[in-house]
């Protein structure tokens, strides 16, 4: 299947900008996201599948391309990027440090399923569809990281116990 390349970002760069700027909240860095998006799907089309959706296609490479550039700026864009409501963390020194540790240990997998599920609010279907993978291992995945969140959160928790 043929793209024209031209269409494609007629088509879809508006969209794309609106994730982007969801997640960067930054109009001059979600135009330049949007740019960086594009480049990387045409330098990927030969590994697009022709059953998926060229939107949900987009919005993975858009949503993973924003995630890194957070990641690779600050940890504190990053938390806002993925919770809409952090005035209770910004408030709470001890929360804010514990947030920042368990995000910095995240995989960039896992920042994503993060973003879509907890932030988006995205069904596992739409999870599975956007990260091309089954909903059975998007539900493993999702379970695994909660466990893990859960784990995180009570170590810190633990550690904050003994040293008071």
């Amino acid at each position: 299947m043929a793209f024209d390349v031209g269409e494609l970002f007629e088509r879809y760069h508006g969209v794309v900008y609106r994730r982007c700027l969801a997640l960067l909240r930054h109009d001059d860095d979600a135009a330049e996201a949007v740019q960086e998006v594009f480049v990387a799907a045409i330098s990927g089309l030969g590994r697009f599948r022709v059953r998926a959706a060229p939107l949900t296609w987009l919005y993975a490479i858009a949503t993973r391309h924003c995630l890194q550039t957070l990641r690779n700026t600050s940890a504190h864009q990053l938390k806002h990027a993925l919770f809409v409501d952090v005035e209770e963390v910004r408030s709470d020194l001890a929360a804010r440090a514990d947030l920042d540790k368990v995000l910095s240990a995240l995989s960039m997998e896992e920042l994503e399923l993060v973003t879509h599920a907890f932030r988006d609010g995205l069904t596992q279907d739409e999870i599975a569809e956007v990260m091309r993978q089954s909903r059975k291992t998007v539900g493993k995945k999702l379970k695994r990281l909660t466990e893990k969140l859960q784990l995180s959160l009570e170590g810190e928790v633990d550690s904050l116990r003994a040293a008071g």
